[in-house]
This record gives C-alpha cells, structure tokens and sequence, in this order.
C-alpha cells in the first residue's frame, strides 16, 4: 500500500481517481486543485504524486511536479491528461490518459515506483503516453 497525492481540479474526476486507487489497496488524499496539492506535499508519507496537467486555476501539474522535485527529487509522479495530446515537452513521467483502465493504474504505479527502486527518473526519456 502507497501513500498517493490525488490530485485534479475537477471534483467529480478527483473523486473517481481516487476511489479508483483505493480499491487498488492505497490509502488516498485528496487535493483539489495544485494550490492544495502544494501544501499537502509537505506531508513527508506521500510515497507517490498522481496529477491532472491541465489546471487552469494554477499551478498546474507540471509546475506542481517541478514544486514536488525541488524538495524530494525522487517522489514518482504519474499524470493524467484528457487532451488528445502528447505530453507537453519536458515531462519524463507516465502520462495516463483520462479516463484509464485500473489496469493502466495500477501499471503505471508499478513503473513509476519501480523507476525510484533503479535509481530514479529517467533522464532525456519521452513521456509514455497511453
């Protein structure tokens, strides 16, 4: 069980992500929006962030991640996006597209964690976009 940071800007979305990850066993906080995500960052048992992109409240997941990576550089990041897109240029993290599988979650968890266990992110890689 991991200790993940939901977070997304829209409530209804928030809350069927993060009931999607408890029923894969973790325990979930909630944040709407990246201004909460950004203080609830400083709770040090988050073992994992999982964000929305695009906020447009601010900030939004990429300047949340960066937030994230300046004071613990290897938390894994998992990301969500309902834009038809690739990842916008600079993300290295998984990008899960919105709505996913369970399975795709729980794959993505598993990689994004495994990724920490070899020695952190990956440096020049691609997002993986599904």
């Amino acid at each position: 069980m991991l200790r993940i940071l939901c977070v997304d800007d829209d409530g209804v979305v928030l809350a069927v992500t993060a009931d999607l990850l408890r029923s894969l066993g973790h325990d979930v906080i909630e944040a709407h929006g990246g201004a909460a995500a950004a203080e609830a960052l400083r709770d040090p048992s988050v073992e994992i962030l999982v964000t929305d992109i695009h906020m447009p409240d601010g900030p939004g997941g990429v300047q949340l991640a960066a937030h994230a990576r300046r004071e613990r550089p290897d938390l894994p990041i998992i990301f969500f996006s309902g834009m038809p897109y690739i990842a916008p240029e600079g993300v290295e993290d998984i990008v899960l597209r919105k709505p996913c599988s369970l399975g795709e979650l729980q794959q993505a968890i598993a990689q994004a964690t495994t990724r920490i266990l070899r020695g952190g992110r990956p440096s020049g890689v691609s997002a993986q976009y599904r």
